[in-house]
């Protein structure tokens, strides 16, 4: 593969995906505020890059996977942001799930320089970013995808969808979770109605597979439905706070997004605001993305 690729933002997400790239022979520079992190990419291969911004000016193609809008902006436009760093030609992919507009925002910037920045929404998770099999809605920049863009894409893609002009891919990524969301939000709910009278979760299941009713990201959810509230605790209450923090901000973006285009989504409202039982954890507390969710860092979402 000709030229260089960064990708900053290690995460569960991000380091899956930077894996992949680095197990496919790219040329890879990696950043993020976590040396653990940094440390099992450089492993596979990729090079540690000593800053955001130094990444940017050696590289033709960037991918950002850190947890919201403000981690993104802070990423792109920041006091140490890569787009000051980055060369003409570059462009810049935002896998980061955050408001359209903060892409179309970042989008005309980085045009200013000639960069082309875009959405770049995943889904799946890491054992499918690990196997190239991501879903990945893109918002394409006027001026196209560069042939290392789309290589970057469809090494971790298994499939990959032109879904409109920048911004387009984010509203698709939205709209992807609000699904995703609301199938944890029954999956928990129903799991609660069959042993409070004492009939059979894993009955309810085969049921489910026998009409195609249960995906395979739901049924990965499953698990955690039959765990005691206080075993959720030190890291995997960490690592489900952090997911917990991910779908209430994508929840809040489909409610702002419903809004924006005229129709009220109080549904949508209720399992935002129901995530933490969905996910069966203490009420009290507020989720927060782990620490090592901070700009620079990861973004399954």
């Amino acid at each position: 593969m000709t030229g260089t690729v960064g990708y900053i933002g290690l995460g569960a997400m991000g380091g899956a995906m930077a894996g992949r790239l680095a197990d496919s022979d790219f040329d890879l520079q990696v950043f993020d505020l976590s040396a653990d992190a940094v440390a099992g990419v450089v492993a596979k291969g990729a090079v540690a890059a000593e800053s955001g911004a130094a990444l940017a000016a050696s590289c033709e193609h960037i991918s950002i996977c850190v947890p919201d809008d403000a981690a993104v902006m802070e990423v792109v436009t920041g006091e140490h942001g890569i787009l000051d760093s980055c060369n003409p030609g570059t462009t810049i992919a935002v896998h980061s799930t955050v408001h359209p507009d903060t892409v179309r925002d970042l989008a005309a910037l980085a045009a200013e320089r000639d960069v082309a920045l875009f959405d770049a929404g995943v889904a799946g998770g890491a054992a499918a970013a690990e196997e190239g099999a991501l879903s990945i809605m893109v918002g394409v920049p006027n001026t196209g995808l560069t042939p290392t863009a789309r290589a970057v894409l469809d090494c971790c893609g298994g499939a990959v969808f032109e879904a409109g002009p920048v911004g387009a891919g984010m509203a698709m990524k939205v709209a992807f979770n609000v699904m995703t969301y609301f199938q944890q939000a029954a999956l928990s709910a129903a799991h609660q109605i069959v042993v409070g009278e004492q009939s059979s979760p894993e009955m309810l299941l085969d049921a489910w597979r026998h009409v195609g009713q249960l995906g395979s990201l739901t049924e990965r959810f499953y698990p955690l439905t039959t765990m005691a509230p206080e075993t959720k605790v030190g890291e995997l209450g960490a690592f489900l706070d952090g997911n917990i923090y991910l779908a209430e901000k994508d929840l809040e973006l489909a409610a702002s997004l419903g809004l924006e285009s005229g129709r009220a989504m109080p549904v949508v409202e209720v399992v935002r605001d129901s995530m933490r039982l969905v996910y069966g954890m203490p009420d009290s507390g507020t989720a927060q993305p782990d620490q090592h969710l901070q700009p620079g860092q990861q973004g399954d979402s």
